[in-house]
């Protein structure tokens, strides 16, 4: 049998392990380093908003304490700054403690961990420093683990990203228009609206780092939200209309033109028009069915016939094939006097005058006070 020894130090193969490429089992692992990453990685957050790039996209932190913002970022930023042997083909990122139990490694493979050792500054530029180990086996001949740190600097400066320029420069894409179907937006609707879109703003930003508000104006119709996003202008108009019903249409608007592409640049508006229809109005149909609206959503309206007391749904496509209207009515509270077979005998609360009016197909009960709605000069008792 051949004696073979290691070129570098000159340790036989007996005592220093297997060669590999003429080299010891140190030797080897000594003249192949894997850990290649820079010294100092730089990075920077958004002053306005806190963001950060990640795999060469602005996200959002997960948290908006400066400080947590900070480390957040380095550390992404040193992750994706890891560069080692190309003969690693994958790695996984680890905590300290697991990197320092491990004993194993497969061949080409690496486990890489980073230890936060100290901040430098209390103020932009940030300066942390890292500990940075790797362990990775990078030949099937290989015993001893390749075990290699060092000391990363990770440098956070301050910048505005691209959403924010354009925020702060008063940019919008798109005006998400709120109306109401031949009337003004009443009151409680705007506030109601102003929850679903911030709600609904919420959930699209998580995508669409464009789809901010930069300007809410009232006016006597309606509602004008002015958005980064067009995308987000459609998403948040459907939210609307998913939770208050009502239908969508877009415009288009000449604005200039834009001067790398030479292509024209319009403006969109996003119209949502939601129904004529609200909680307590009485309505009737093309048969002259008269009902009180209870309930009015993105699926359609629940109906209560004002003659039985009877309830119905229906959808959006059914009121508009009914032909429902709105109708004038008067509503006075009155109490029943008198139950008879076939009527019964009211006084009004505030005249004390007594009428008749047809008995009810439901139960009412002397001495109890109702509303009761005049249509057409047709009396009716809201059932409760």
């Amino acid at each position: 049998m051949i004696m073979r020894f290691c070129y570098r130090c000159g340790i036989s193969e007996e005592d220093g392990g297997p060669l590999i490429d003429g080299l010891c089992q140190v030797c080897f692992v000594r003249e192949n380093p894997v850990l290649k990453m820079p010294d100092v990685v730089e990075t920077a957050i958004c002053g306005n908003c806190g963001s950060y790039v990640r795999a060469g996209r602005w996200v959002d932190p997960q948290s908006y304490d400066v400080e947590d913002i900070v480390r957040e970022a380095g550390e992404v930023a040193l992750s994706e700054s890891v560069r080692l042997d190309e003969r690693v083909r994958k790695f996984r990122i680890v905590a300290p403690e697991e990197i320092e139990a491990a004993d194993e490694v497969p061949v080409g493979e690496a486990l890489v961990s980073f230890e936060f050792l100290s901040r430098h500054t209390d103020s932009f530029p940030f300066i942390l420093s890292y500990r940075v180990r790797v362990k990775a086996r990078i030949h099937p001949d290989q015993r001893i683990l390749h075990d290699e740190s060092r000391v990363v600097e990770v440098r956070v400066t301050q910048t505005v990203c691209p959403r924010c320029q354009k925020f702060l420069g008063g940019y919008f894409e798109a005006i998400l228009q709120v109306r109401a179907e031949g009337r003004k937006l009443a009151d409680d609707e705007r506030k109601r609206v102003s929850r679903i879109v911030e709600r609904a703003v919420d959930r699209v930003m998580k995508r669409d780092r464009m789809g901010f508000i930069q300007d809410t104006i009232e006016k006597e119709e309606g509602l004008d939200f002015y958005m980064g996003s067009k995308k987000a202008a459609r998403k948040v108009a459907q939210s609307i209309v998913n939770e208050m019903g009502g239908r969508i249409s877009e415009s288009y608007e000449l604005v200039g033109m834009d001067r790398q592409t030479s292509r024209e640049v319009y403006r969109t508006s996003v119209t949502v028009r939601i129904p004529e229809f609200r909680e307590g109005d009485v309505i009737s149909d093309t048969g002259g069915r008269v009902f009180e609206v209870e309930k009015v959503d993105g699926s359609g309206m629940q109906l209560k016939s004002l003659r039985d007391g009877s309830s119905v749904h229906m959808d959006w496509k059914t009121v508009r094939s009914r032909e429902l209207k709105n109708v004038e009515f008067e509503e006075r509270e009155a109490m029943v006097t008198s139950v008879q077979r076939d009527e019964i005998q009211l006084m009004d609360m505030e005249s004390y005058e007594t009428f008749e009016m047809e008995r009810p197909p439901f139960d009412v009960r002397e001495g109890e006070v109702y509303r009761v709605v005049k249509v057409d000069g047709r009396r009716y008792i809201r059932s409760r």
